[in-house]
Order: C-alpha cells, then structure tokens, then sequence
C-alpha cells in the first residue's frame, strides 16, 4: 500500500514536471523501476537497523547480528541484480534511440544532399535553356540587322539608279535644248541670209516674198 502511494506520489511530480513535453511511457515505467528498488532498499536497510537495534539488547547479540546479515545481503542483491538488468535494458534502448537518431539524420542528410543536387542540375539546366534563348534572340537580331542592312543598300542602290537617271535626263533635256537653239538660230541665220541675197538682187516681180518660217 506504501510503496503504491509513493508510486502515484512519484508520478505525480513526473507529470507536474513534463506537463508541457512529450513523455516517453517507457521513460516513466523505468523511472518507477528505479523508484521502486531506492524505496525497496531503504526499507530493507531500516529494517535492519531496527532488527540491529534488538539484537544488541539481547546477551547473545553476535549470533543474533549474524542471523541478520544474510537475508539482507539477499534482498539487496536482488534489488542490485534489478537494477542491473533495468540499466542494461536502458542503455541497449538509449543505443537504439541514437541509432534511429543518426539513421534519421543520415536520411536527412542524404535527402537534403538529392534536393541540393536536383537543385544544381535545375539552375544547369536554366542556365542552358537562358543561353540557347539568348542565342536565339542575338541570331533573329543579327538576322534582322542584316535584313535591315541589305534594305539599305538596296535603297541607297535605287537612290543611286535614280539619281543617275535624272543626271540622263537632265543631260538630255539640256542637250535638247541646246539643239533646238541650234536649229533656231541656223534657221534664223538662213532666212536672214536669203532675204539679204534677195535685196541684193532686187524684185523681178511685183509678189511679195514669201514667209519664212
């Protein structure tokens, strides 16, 4: 009945204490465990101090004290063999919990180490895709500028025809002109040549001359 109160006493004070954390049930039980051998151990030791204490008021208190030694070496190498058994079994699950721990870390590390390298073969894979864009629009801009260029030159090409024939035809606009005045003045020259041979000859008859154009 005792060693229940301490127990629900003990767990208690566990709970108050790791209210607000996660507690491990087997924590707890080995916990109790260790409780339950401390309790066990201070009775046995209480118990024979008291039994000591008769023993000396007794005449024979040798053979009493040494009837007294074996039955509580016996409970305490049991409590002793309890508490072994309870701290191998909990350095075996602490083992455990680091292996799952390092496993655990591991496989994050392994995880994080394949999302670095998706990510590497990502932005590899970006930087193609930017530099064959990039490509593209420098080859439709040299494209264009050649386009651009040959444009150019096929308009200063036609400037330069029609400038061409402009100069043909103001040359030969000039060069008609210059014949008619040729011609003109010619004509002029000859009517004025006749007329003056025929005043020099004198009218033979009474019509008019004729006009000349």
């Amino acid at each position: 009945m005792n060693y229940f109160c301490l127990l629900l006493l003990w767990i208690g004070l566990v709970g108050s204490a790791f209210s607000q954390t996660e507690i491990d049930p087997g924590e707890l039980e080995r916990n109790a465990e260790r409780t339950r051998i401390t309790t066990e151990r201070q009775k046995i030791e209480a118990t024979f101090k008291a039994e000591q204490a008769i023993c000396f008021r007794k005449f024979f208190s040798n053979a009493c004290l040494e009837k007294l030694q074996p039955p509580r070496s016996k409970a305490l190498a049991d409590l002793r063999r309890q508490e072994v058994l309870m701290n191998e079994l909990e350095r075996k699950i602490n083992a455990a919990d680091q292996l799952l721990k390092t496993e655990e870390k591991q496989s994050l590390q392994r995880q994080q180490q394949v999302e670095q390298e998706t990510k590497v073969q990502q932005d590899a894979a970006n930087l193609i895709e930017r530099a064959k864009q990039k490509e593209i629009i420098q080859g439709d801009a040299a494209e264009q500028a050649a386009g651009n260029k040959a444009d150019m030159d096929a308009k200063q090409e036609s400037s330069k025809s029609k400038a061409a024939e402009l100069e043909i035809k103001r040359t030969q606009a000039a060069a008609n002109v210059e014949a008619t005045r040729s011609r003109q003045e010619k004509s002029t020259q000859r009517r004025t040549d006749r007329e003056q041979r025929l005043r020099e000859i004198g009218p033979t008859t009474g019509k008019s001359l004729p006009a000349y154009p």
